[in-house]
């Protein structure tokens, strides 16, 4: 009894898996799924926030500023000098 219990599952079986297999899978329209993964996805949510590049241009625009304020003192201080310097040339004629 077990063994024609077990060879008409194994039959049974047999037959399932010969149905399925003619079967064709249904087709997916994969632009269409793209689409509305796009349209359902807000970037904004799923993408961490991101504010480097702010603080690296404040940072380099600060940088700049120093820059350009010591070299506008180290100008101021060698024209003074040439001022000074010409003048002594003028009072020591």
């Amino acid at each position: 009894m077990k063994k024609l219990l077990v060879a008409s599952v194994s039959v049974m079986a047999f037959a399932s898996a010969a149905a399925n297999a003619n079967v064709e899978p249904e087709k997916i329209n994969l632009e269409s799924l793209i689409n509305d993964a796009m349209i359902s996805i807000n970037m904004a949510d799923v993408l961490p926030k991101n504010d480097a590049h702010i603080v690296v241009k404040k940072q380099s625009t600060m940088m700049l500023n120093e820059q350009t304020q010591e070299a506008l003192h180290k100008n101021l201080l060698a024209m003074a000098k040439a001022k000074k310097d010409a003048q002594l040339l003028v009072e020591s004629e």
